[in-house]
């Protein structure tokens, strides 16, 4: 494990590389590494993590007190400390606001299909944890048990929360995580969007296994209604309706008015 010297410069490289790819702003997001069993190292709260330096960032213990710094501890302290706990083998998390990431969460469409090869390789699925509001316990709950079998996780509505062996592996899976939702936001613009069949994952895993990559976990679920690949209509308002295909991200002002024009003569008629 690397001194707590080396960690306090990785945090701030990462702090930075994280605001300038734009994933933060301001004070958001928060990095943080595990020192020993019963020690993290974390940045602290009301700090702007692009312009921070190495003395600004804090220990704790696992119960969040204040072991050394002169700073308070980060909101979200809770969730990296729930990490560390279900992940014995994670000595850093990284909570950021990547930006094709949230966006998905907020339009209500899922990374969970799997679209990529390298993908099944890397990271698994993507699931999206329930949302829950910031700064308060219930992020740390809403992310508990996906994290136990998933590197990524995104936050509904807030962000994101990756983890790692170390403090740029964490940052690595936050880059693959925001990529793959940059690919997916592309490719629906085009036209709707095919998974990655059953065949085709067991395939690649079989790969990995041959490589002697970890294998991992993908959510198996091949359709659980998450408008990746734009089966549903855009915006349902009425359960009962029968569900048609979406106009897609590229549609007209006029196509997307008609839409829910239909949507809500329907609901009146039933």
């Amino acid at each position: 494990m690397k001194s707590e010297a080396q960690s306090r410069r990785d945090i701030v490289e990462v702090c930075k590389r994280i605001h300038n790819r734009g994933w933060i702003s301001s004070t958001d997001g928060n990095v943080s590494v595990r020192l020993s069993r019963d020690k993290i190292l974390i940045t602290p709260t009301g700090i702007h993590k692009g312009y921070m330096s190495e003395r600004d960032v804090i220990v704790v213990d696992m119960d969040g007190r204040l072991i050394a710094g002169s700073r308070n501890p980060s909101t979200e302290m809770v969730l990296h400390l729930t990490c560390y706990r279900e992940r014995p083998d994670v000595n850093s998390v990284v909570h950021a606001h990547p930006t094709m990431c949230v966006a998905f969460s907020l339009a209500g469409v899922s990374l969970a299909k799997c679209l990529l090869p390298e993908v099944i390789f890397t990271l698994g699925s993507i699931p999206t944890a329930e949302y829950a509001a910031p700064t308060t316990v219930d992020v740390a709950e809403s992310v508990r048990s996906h994290i136990k079998d998933f590197d990524a996780v995104i936050l509904a509505r807030h962000g994101s929360v990756t983890v790692g062996t170390d403090v740029f592996a964490a940052y690595n899976t936050l880059e693959r995580m925001e990529h793959v939702a940059e690919i997916t936001f592309h490719a629906r613009q085009i036209g709707n969007i095919k998974p990655l069949t059953a065949a085709q994952i067991e395939n690649l895993q079989a790969i990995g296994e041959k490589m002697g990559w970890p294998k991992k976990k993908i959510i198996t679920d091949m359709c659980n209604s998450c408008n990746a690949c734009g089966k549903f209509s855009a915006c349902p308002t009425n359960a009962e309706a029968p569900l048609t295909p979406a106009p897609g991200l590229n549609a007209s002002v006029e196509e997307l008015i008609a839409e829910e024009v239909r949507a809500e003569l329907m609901k009146r008629s039933s």
